[in-house]
């Protein structure tokens, strides 16, 4: 344990100590442009009185800090660009202009992250974000919702329990376990490879913004086939030195959370804490009880106006029950099945539980060189804990019987992880333009200790020991994109070679151990070489003309009135439409459970290996009007050799590669401002009223192995998200947000019993605010129509959603 501790420790270590190195070895002084005045020009005396309210404020660059998009320079920190801002009135290529990067990123207006977004580069994507800012409160981490714009993501709902489950374009979304799924750029996976469940989302209050990375994500953060989802926490402000919000909601079945947070900045140190409560007592019969506490501590200090540290602790802990699953009821059933059409909130698991602690640190460096180079530096490290305890004996939808309901099994799995992660960004001229490097090498250390027991009560918390194993996985990584950039022309090579070595270890396996003969333990250790290639293209259809941010006035309060500099471009006016599109590679790593199956009649295919994608996408999008915004395109992915078991004639399973599956599909995407329409494309007095749709058509199959001609599990054939929401500056937001999912499975046998019915579910929430946005309150009901429908399926049953419920609460700022 000590030794484990102490690895960590080390790497954290060593993270520091070449931070520090960087600093003091290449500290020279970057250009710096002047910020221009106006960043808060055109703010209405309202606007002002609420800038109490920080929660869309965050943090402004440390020096005059500019973010390169497409044609442009967007300066940090503004985020509602008017259109009667100064405008260059002759055309220009904005990236000539080169100047100092930013530390924050605050994406356009615009529906795809900037094409070069701090170390990292976005052209030739299809890439998306939302703002949970811009919805009002929702009761719990309400991702259903939060995702309301994002096409593509489906949400497993899962509601005894807080763990958020993540699909993608009819991948399964179990956990999670077929996208990255990143907190500022880090892995929140148990373990990234062995383990690559997610049981763990940030709470949205905490949360910026959310980053979706479709096709080439794979080259960039690692593997999974289902692109990178990305969650950028806030930061701390810095107009003062102490901020509080406290958020307390109550709603149905005794819901109740506390969000409580403090940020502010002193001289160079900035700091944000938070603390996260969530309890329920849940609608089931029994056992669908959930209580979390969880928290935060971020620490900023600004070494220099181009150099800065971010700390970051986070601590998790949560328990909650497992009510169990229901079944529909057959022509034939099986005794003692307990029937969703009978009582849909019903329990058949009345003693299993999970539990969650999960403890990590994040070390981060920041550096900008010059107006041309920035280096991002991560150290982090964690431990965590996963145990649960499941009744035996029970079935699909049934109650447990036999003599095995007389006892439980329980497990236990720890995992500590470390690693560091280096990125470097660097501007070129390249044929009278500017085009842009990005590259940088990955380093992963894990270790899993995994323990089974079988208790002798159907409640025990311990029993007699089953299994003992150890995985460990060691991972490095290079790689590299570059945008060629020519005029409106971007090409966007890429790659990654990734290496990958994986084992584990048994100490102890009771079936094996009591065989007859008796089996030798398993050990079992793999090297894996994983090179991916990708090629992206954008090409910019239209583009407006650039807007800047007028000069500073002579004589203004705090204005520098000597020489003032050059008004400086911080956006593109509309029309703005191009194409994109990508061709790249993913992979699907090989789990502990793969690699080394824990039971006595399961063996491995010795040429196991694993699994690979292969994926294309092209679309078109912009913002051709100011009040609307578009993103339609087509996608096809493959998802090969698939990892799953195949039953042997002499009884035995053996785990081995035993199939491929295609999809292909349409997505569309649109906003538009009904209000700015109406007012001639200005922003409208009357505030904004956004209407959305975006729409998701798949068809997926297997093509190849025991599964072949099914529809691969959580791939509905459309999925449909609508809605509408309003916003009075600050002052009011109401939201009503639909989600429309057809018929999917939840196995890929296809079967009655796990299949999914289609199903429609809309959400109404609103919020106000008032003494110039220090207090609000909100109210909400989810599930307005009371649909009566389930999302998920699992192995125990059908896991009924929520029905109609209501919540309600207070929040306060200062």
């Amino acid at each position: 344990m000590s030794s484990k501790i102490n690895l960590a420790l080390g790497t954290a270590l060593a993270g520091i100590a070449l931070c520090c190195l960087v600093e003091s070895s290449l500290a020279h002084e970057a250009l710096a442009l002047p910020v221009a005045a106006g960043d808060n020009d055109g703010v209405d005396d309202d606007d002002a009185d609420d800038k109490d309210d920080k929660s869309h404020r965050r943090r402004p660059a440390t020096s005059g800090s500019v973010v390169k998009t497409d044609s442009a320079v967007l300066a940090n920190g503004v985020e509602k660009l008017s259109l009667a801002q100064t405008t260059v009135t002759e055309t220009t290529e904005a990236e000539s202009v080169i100047v100092t990067g930013s530390f924050d990123i605050y994406p356009v207006e615009y529906p795809a992250l900037p094409p070069v977004e701090g170390t990292r580069i976005n052209a030739g994507k299809k890439t998306s974000f939302v703002k949970p800012e811009e919805f009002p409160v929702f009761p719990n981490n309400d991702y259903r919702d939060v995702m309301a714009t994002t096409p593509g993501i489906i949400v497993s709902e899962e509601p005894s329990s807080p763990i958020i489950n993540f699909g993608y374009r009819g991948l399964d979304s179990q956990r999670s376990e077929f996208m990255q799924v990143l907190k500022d750029g880090i892995s929140l996976k148990n373990e990234q490879f062995g383990f690559p469940e997610t049981h763990y989302t940030p709470i949205v209050d905490a949360v910026e913004r959310i980053e979706l990375i479709r096709a080439g994500a794979a080259l960039q953060f690692g593997p999974q086939p289902g692109g990178a989802l990305n969650f950028v926490m806030k930061m701390p402000r810095q107009d003062a030195p102490f901020h509080f919000t406290t958020i307390n909601v109550f709603g149905s079945d005794e819901y109740y959370r506390n969000y409580t947070a403090i940020d502010g900045t002193l001289g160079a140190l900035g700091y944000y804490l938070y603390y996260d409560h969530r309890q329920i007592e849940g609608f089931r019969e029994a056992n669908s009880d959930y209580d979390l506490n969880a928290g935060s501590a971020r620490l900023v200090w600004d070494v220099t106006d181009d150099s800065r540290f971010i700390l970051t602790l986070d601590a998790y802990d949560e328990e909650h029950g497992e009510p169990g699953g229901l079944r529909r009821r057959e022509a034939v059933n099986l005794p003692n099945s307990v029937f969703y059409e009978d009582d849909r909130n019903a329990s058949t698991r009345f003693f299993d539980r999970f539990r969650l602690e999960r403890y990590y640190a994040t070390l981060e460096y920041q550096k900008i060189f010059s107006e041309r180079t920035q280096i991002d530096i991560k150290a982090f490290g964690g431990y965590l804990t996963r145990w649960s305890k499941r009744q035996r004996g029970g079935g699909f939808g049934t109650l447990p019987s036999g003599p095995d309901a007389d006892t439980n099994s329980i497990q236990l799995r720890a995992a500590y992880t470390e690693g560091l992660d280096t990125r470097v960004r660097h501007d070129y001229d390249l044929l009278s333009d500017v085009s842009t490097f990005a590259g940088g090498i990955y380093f992963y250390h894990a270790i899993q200790d995994r323990r089974d027991e079988r208790g002798q009560i159907p409640d025990a918390e311990n029993g007699m020991l089953r299994n003992l194993n150890t995985g460990e996985t060691w991972d490095g990584a290079i790689f590299a994109e570059n945008r060629f950039h020519f005029g409106r022309l971007s090409i966007v090579p890429g790659m990654r070679l990734e290496f990958l070595n994986q084992s584990l270890v048994e100490d102890f396996n009771f079936a094996k151990s009591h065989a007859e003969p008796p089996e030798l333990l398993a050990s079992q250790s793999d090297f894996f070489f994983v090179p991916l290639f990708g090629l992206g293209l954008g090409y910019v259809l239209l583009e407006g003309e650039p807007i800047v941010a007028p000069p500073p006035v002579a004589g203004g309060k705090g204005v520098e009135t000597k020489n003032p500099v050059a008004p400086s471009v911080i956006a593109t006016a509309p029309p703005r439409v191009e194409l994109y599109g990508t061709v790249s590679q993913a992979y699907r790593p090989l789990t502990y459970a793969e690699v080394v199956p824990t039971g006595a009649s399961t063996v491995v295919n010795g040429d196991l290996k694993e699994g690979n994608s292969l994926q294309f996408e092209l679309g078109l999008r912009g913002k051709p009007l100011p009040y609307l915004n578009f993103d339609v395109g087509g996608f096809y992915f493959t998802f090969d050799d698939q990892v799953g078991e195949i039953s042997l004639p002499n009884g035995l399973t053996s785990t081995g590669n035993v199939g491929d599956a295609r999809y292909m599909g349409f997505e569309a995407a649109t906003e538009l401002d009904v209000l700015s329409l109406i007012n001639g494309g200005s922003p409208s007095p009357y505030g904004n009223f956004l209407l959305y749709g975006n729409i998701t058509l798949l068809d997926a199959e297997f093509t190849s192995g025991p599964n072949e001609g099914n529809t691969p599990i959580y791939a509905p054939d459309y999925q449909i998200k609508t809605g509408g929401i309003y916003r009075y500056k600050d002052s009011v937001k109401v939201g009503l947000l639909g989600t429309i999912v057809a018929d999917e499975f939840g196995d890929a046998n296809n079967s009655f019993e796990r299949a999914i019915p289609a199903y429609n579910v809309w959400d109404l929430t609103a919020e106000v605010r008032f003494w110039n946005g220090r207090v609000g309150v909100f109210a909400g009901i989810r599930n307005l129509f009371d649909e009566d429908y389930w999302g998920e399926v699992r192995d125990e049953g059908i896991v009924p959603a929520y029905r109609r419920n209501y919540y309600g609460g207070i929040e306060v700022f200062f």
